[in-house]
């Protein structure tokens, strides 16, 4: 059963909207590795199957740690990132070159990942909506 905090807030209920958000960020980092960069097209084209176990690795670690800690700042996800570059590193056919650049493209896709998450849990207020009147016939 779900436990409250002494201001009535669904602990369950929190920890579900972080898990969301951790996924949506990391959705969002994919996509736009592979579809939004500049040289999204060249990503597509040059993906071997190391480099995207790799990248799923980062955005699993990220999604984990973020249930964990319930947040995760920039120093915590690139060492994530180097942790998983440094386990691809001994793949067979992985050079030093490949090696850097999906590192370099991992890192620079926490402006995004980060950017999504604060969208997810801190949305735009929305404006508020004014109320037509009726206007009553004259006789």
């Amino acid at each position: 059963m779900a436990t409250k905090k002494d201001s009535g807030v669904d602990l369950g209920l929190v920890a579900g909207a972080v898990a969301a958000a951790a996924a949506a960020a990391s959705a969002a980092a994919g996509a736009y590795w592979f579809y939004g960069a500049s040289d999204a097209q060249l990503h597509r084209k040059a993906a071997r199957s190391w480099m995207l176990r790799a990248r799923a690795d980062v955005l699993e670690t990220v999604e984990k740690t973020v249930e964990k800690l319930g947040d995760i700042d920039k120093a915590t996800y690139l060492a994530i990132v180097d942790e998983a570059v440094k386990k691809y590193s001994n793949v067979q056919g992985a050079t030093e070159k490949e090696l850097v650049s999906v590192a370099r493209d991992l890192k620079a896709a926490w402006a995004h990942m980060n950017t999504a998450r604060k969208n997810k849990l801190n949305p735009a207020p929305k404006a508020p909506v004014k109320k037509a009147k009726k206007k009553v016939a004259k006789r």
